[in-house]
């Protein structure tokens, strides 16, 4: 479901007239999102609720370009937003060209806590779409639910961040050899990536233009450097992209490999307000942990450890990032 879903929004990523686009709940919570500004949610989400069940095809003009929300199931609101210079009629034609191709996906209702506009929430649609079909499907499709787990197993294991490369935040990327490649959802190398980094990989490829640095591209896509340049210099080493060389081969004076950037959950809210059923998993975000870790620990599902971190994001626990 996750592919095909991918597979209908590329269209969009692809699109030299499209800014960003946002998959959003009926409610107008951003689920996932790519490149479309923050401080228009507010105004499209304004729109949803005045709207509400009769929300059809509509457009919103801004200072930043030609918004287009559409309808895509009882569910879901599919929120694009155009270059100031589309025309309206074209800008609503290719809008519904995107919206016929997600008509054959079936889309599960949003879980009732989520992240906002997290590169993982495919995957928990995913997990959802899974659990509501093993209940109603054959037995065959009972082993379906494991697949996100073992990929999860083979990128820590595959991911080899190569050291050869000097990325720094005033870097220009290249576009390399394979970079058309890389972008192609059928090709082996789109889905090395695909495993290694999720979307994120692709969303940062998409930025690559010859004339952004390191940091722009960090920065319009709300993410540290360092989680930019631990993409980059994987891309680089497959030709991706091209970077400069650095010197010392990315050895530190030891000669040991530079660590792996993550983003760890750490709790510092009060614990007593912490349901009971979420204890165990409170308990273990003290910043030492990634989710998938504590995933294992607690024997749960790593989309449920991120539906427990995003009901508390506001209440004590935040994001930090760690090298590892």
């Amino acid at each position: 479901m996750s592919n095909d879903l991918e597979r209908a929004l590329s269209k969009l990523r692809f699109d030299d007239q499209v800014l960003g686009y946002s998959l959003m709940t009926k409610a107008g919570r951003p689920f996932v999102s790519f490149a479309f500004p923050e401080d228009l949610f507010p105004r499209v989400k304004n729109s949803i609720k005045l709207y509400k069940a009769d929300l059809r095809l509509m457009t919103i003009d801004t200072e930043k370009g030609l918004v287009v929300l559409a309808p895509v199931d009882v569910n879901w609101i599919l929120t694009v937003l155009y270059v100031p210079e589309l025309q309206l009629g074209l800008a609503i034609a290719k809008t519904k060209n995107v919206l016929r191709l997600l008509e054959g996906i079936e889309l599960p209702p949003p879980p009732d806590e989520f992240e906002e506009a997290s590169e993982d929430n495919l995957q928990v649609l995913e997990t959802i779409a899974m659990k509501a079909a093993s209940t109603e499907a054959e037995p065959t499709t009972d082993t379906t639910p494991v697949a996100p787990e073992v990929e999860e197993e083979d990128e820590e294991d595959a991911e080899l961040t190569p050291d050869d490369f000097d990325v720094q935040p005033g870097t220009i990327p290249k576009r390399g050899e394979t970079y058309s490649t890389s972008l192609s959802l059928d090709s082996d190398l789109y889905k090395e990536m695909k495993k290694l980094y999720r979307n994120f990989g692709f969303d940062v490829l998409m930025l690559v233009d010859d004339k952004k640095t390191v940091s722009v591209i960090a920065d319009s896509m709300f993410q540290p450097n360092e989680r930019v340049v631990e993409l980059l210099k994987w891309a680089a080493s497959k030709k991706i992209v091209d970077v400069p060389v650095s010197e010392s081969g990315g050895k530190s004076s030891t000669g040991s490999r530079m660590g792996r950037f993550v983003q760890v959950p750490q709790f510092e809210g009060d614990m007593s307000k912490v349901d009971d059923s979420d204890k165990a998993i409170i308990q273990l975000c003290d910043g030492s942990r990634t989710p998938k870790q504590i995933a294992q620990e607690v024997g749960l599902p790593k989309a449920k450890i991120i539906q427990v971190i995003a009901r508390y994001r506001r209440h004590g626990l935040k994001m930090i990032g760690k090298t590892i």
